[in-house]
């Protein structure tokens, strides 16, 4: 006797942030967002260089559920 378990399915939208400029701006900018409650501090990704020079990037992906109508 087998029995088939299923997790329920949850709806969950997503938006991705992107910073993008000077290492001081991208930093203080995730700080900001973080102080308002938008994008914790601690999920956004390592500051990394695209491969300009003088430029960082980081990436924050938010998931929350839907709005209901």
């Amino acid at each position: 006797m087998t029995y088939e378990f299923k997790l329920p399915t949850r709806q969950q939208e997503l938006v991705r942030l992107i910073a993008l400029g000077d290492y001081s701006a991208v930093r203080d900018t995730i700080h900001q967002l973080g102080a308002l409650g938008y994008a914790d501090p601690n999920k956004w990704t390592k500051l990394m260089p695209p491969g300009r020079e003088g430029e960082y990037i980081s990436i924050h992906t938010r998931r929350y559920a839907p709005a209901t109508e």
